[in-house]
């Protein structure tokens, strides 16, 4: 785009290839003349592709955007004519790159609800017939862009981002997002320029990435490394849970833990990616492949790493003068 609330804002796409180090060039994806098409998401099934998009009715987002949705079953190379799954501009349509399925067969996509209430919440829209119809939750997740997985006991368990307390909001709902309860969960708080991700892995245990604090206050977060000792980090991190969610006992920055380079985070921004620094900012998205790797991507770079390296802890702090 040349301006995020313009009509000429579409969306590209690129593939990285099965075996290939290096992505396509990018090409047109979804444009829809003189509209703005905020916010895609994607999901796979196993079979078939869905692609949620937001469709304005002009220039800017927010209340003005309706819900459509498309379909391949080709590995993306065609896809079936785009539908509207939410016509009501006055509902949440601004999709969140997380869908998920229930065991139940429930699919789930997040959306943004920033006029809803309270405001700066999200949504959930629900399908049980594999897309064909859908419906909205009553209640809301605090924090818009939030990340939503269902726990082995039929749960759902949503953090988002928002305050509570001081820190990032835990939610839970036991009716499929009726009603939910809130507490704080043991994260900072994210906030402008950030976006989280939270999904449950082939193996098992669920995957939270997120960052240590906003972009521009970002405050330093003990992790524990090979010594067993606690050291302060900030920036991009991955921390998985084994128990639903209750604790994380590893959790490590998205780094290759060396003595410092720079890299560009999101609009070209310098940053410096090291033993106790990782990139400050970013709009996630993530998935795991049907090799084990987890694609994380930010608003500039693409991770690639494994539920074992998050598992391993970090190198300890190298002695002075080596």
């Amino acid at each position: 785009c040349v301006k995020e609330r313009g009509r000429e804002l579409g969306i590209a796409a690129s593939r990285l290839r099965y075996g290939a180090s290096d992505w396509d060039p990018p090409s047109p994806f979804w444009d829809a003349p003189d509209r703005n098409d905020h916010a895609p998401a994607l999901w796979s099934d196993g079979e078939t592709l869905f692609h949620f998009n937001g469709l304005s009715a002009g220039p800017n987002y927010g209340k003005n955007l309706a819900l459509v949705m498309r379909t391949s079953t080709d590995n993306g190379v065609t896809w079936s004519k785009a539908r509207l799954v939410n016509p009501e501009r006055g509902l949440p349509s601004q999709p969140v790159p997380c869908v998920t399925s229930t065991r139940e067969g429930c699919i789930i996509l997040v959306s943004d609800g920033t006029h809803c209430s309270p405001r700066q919440a999200s949504a959930l829209w629900m399908s049980q017939d594999g897309g064909q119809t859908w419906s909205l939750s009553e209640g809301v997740v605090p924090g818009i862009h939030a990340g939503v997985v269902q726990l082995r006991d039929g749960r759902l368990m949503a953090l988002g981002r928002g305050v509570l307390e001081g820190r990032m909001p835990l939610s839970l709902s036991s009716d499929m997002g009726r009603t939910w309860t809130y507490q704080p969960s043991q994260f900072p708080p994210i906030s402008a320029g950030q976006r989280l991700v939270l999904m449950r892995l082939r193996e098992g245990p669920i995957l939270l990435c997120s960052f240590t604090g906003p972009a521009k206050s970002q405050t330093p977060m003990p992790i524990k490394d090979q010594s067993g000792k606690e050291r302060l980090v900030t920036g991009l991190f991955a921390a998985v849970s084994f128990d639903e969610g209750l604790t994380w006992p590893f959790i490590r920055l998205v780094s290759d833990d060396g003595p410092g380079r720079e890299l560009e985070t999101m609009d070209g921004k310098p940053f410096t990616m090291g033993f106790d620094s990782a990139e400050p900012m970013g709009y996630l998205a993530a998935c795991q492949t049907d090799d084990g790797l987890i694609h994380l991507i930010s608003s500039r770079l693409h991770y690639t790493f494994n539920l074992k390296w998050v598992m391993t802890r970090p190198p300890s702090k190298p002695a002075r003068g080596r």
